[in-house]
Formats: C-alpha cells, sequence, structure tokens
C-alpha cells in the first residue's frame, strides 16, 4: 500500500467532537427554591424600605433632642405617613408564602432543637394574646421580647429600618424607627404541650 491512499483513507474517516461539558441553554439549571424564596423576600424588603424612606422624607427631621414627647411625635408622624403610603398593605405583602414556609420551618427546627424547659421559658417571656394587624402601631404594652438570637442566625438579615419579633405564636415584622407592624407571619411558633 502506498502512502497516498493511507492518507485519503485517513482523511475520509469522520471525526468525532467530544461532548460538551457546559450545560446547553436548552436544557436550564433547576433553581433552588430555597434560595429564590429568599431574593424575593429580600427584592420585597427593598420595595418596603423605598416607602419607608420616601415616608421619612416627607416628615420633619429629628434634631437632636432629650425630649421623649419630640422623639415620640416624630416616631408618630413617621408611623402615620408609611401607614398611608401603604394603605392597602395586607398580610403575606413581605413575607409572601414561599419565604413564609421557609421560615415556618426554621422556627419548628430551632424549637425542635431547644431542651423543653428553654422553649416554655421563651413563650412565657413572649407577649400573648394581644390583636395585631399590619399597618397597625406596635402596642406599647407589649414588651420587645429579645428575638432568639440562634433563630435570627438562621433568618436573613434585615435592613436597619426593620426587626423580627415574636408574638404569640406569630413572627413580626416591625419598622423600629416608625414603630409600625410591616408584615405577620401567623402560627409560626410551635405551641408547647403543657
Amino acid at each position: 500500500m502506498t502512502l497516498m491512499p493511507l492518507v485519503l483513507s485517513l482523511l475520509l474517516v469522520p471525526r468525532t467532537v467530544p461532548e460538551q461539558t457546559t450545560p446547553s441553554p436548552a436544557r436550564p439549571a433547576q433553581a433552588n427554591p430555597i434560595g429564590t424564596a429568599v431574593l424575593g423576600f429580600k427584592e420585597r424588603l427593598a420595595g418596603y424600605v423605598k416607602i419607608h424612606n420616601e415616608a421619612e422624607g416627607k416628615v420633619p427631621k429629628l434634631v437632636e433632642t432629650s425630649d421623649p414627647n419630640k422623639v415620640a411625635d416624630r416616631e408618630a408622624a413617621l408611623g402615620a405617613m408609611i401607614k398611608g403610603l401603604r394603605r392597602d398593605a395586607k398580610e403575606g405583602d413581605i413575607f409572601g408564602p414561599d419565604f413564609r414556609a421557609v421560615m415556618e420551618r426554621e422556627v419548628r427546627e430551632d424549637f425542635r432543637s431547644r431542651p423543653a424547659a428553654d422553649r416554655k421559658a421563651m413563650i412565657q417571656e413572649l407577649p400573648g394574646k394581644t390583636k395585631i394587624a399590619v399597618n397597625m402601631t406596635y402596642p406599647s404594652e407589649l414588651p420587645l421580647a429579645t428575638f432568639p438570637a440562634r433563630l435570627l442566625q438562621k433568618l436573613p438579615d434585615l435592613p436597619p429600618e426593620l426587626e423580627y419579633r415574636i408574638v404569640g405564636r406569630h413572627i413580626v415584622l416591625r419598622d423600629s424607627t416608625a414603630n409600625v407592624i410591616v408584615d405577620i407571619a401567623r402560627n409560626v411558633v410551635p405551641t408547647i404541650p403543657s
């Protein structure tokens, strides 16, 4: 056999292309449902902060004062402005059903991991049967019980204007500078058997 037919036969053999290792655009990767829920929550928080900032721009600034009445008046004015800007607000607007489910799972896991005596002590410290609603001023008779630190570490960080609170079996999102209940996730805190 001469060299020429051998070269021609090698040129005519079909070449194989190595398989692609990157995903094709036709097959998108599955989204992480927890990540999607947290991202949605953070986007809704950012929307609320815009409303909060708009309200702050419409009420007089608080000049440095030691007069608690002036501080309370500014808080009330800011709260009223936020309530007016969110007059159609309803439960679940910020938490959303997807994030609420994630939060409920984290709360239940946290409670399950605590000794029974700790759970009972924590529940007794929390404010109990008080009627609460979105866009309501956080009742002054309710103590601002410390949110459990270990649970707080499992939940997404909040902007400085907001904080998590537990009232009875509910998790409340509270605007701390306006003292307004921004959202409520009802019945996510487990009951403690007597």
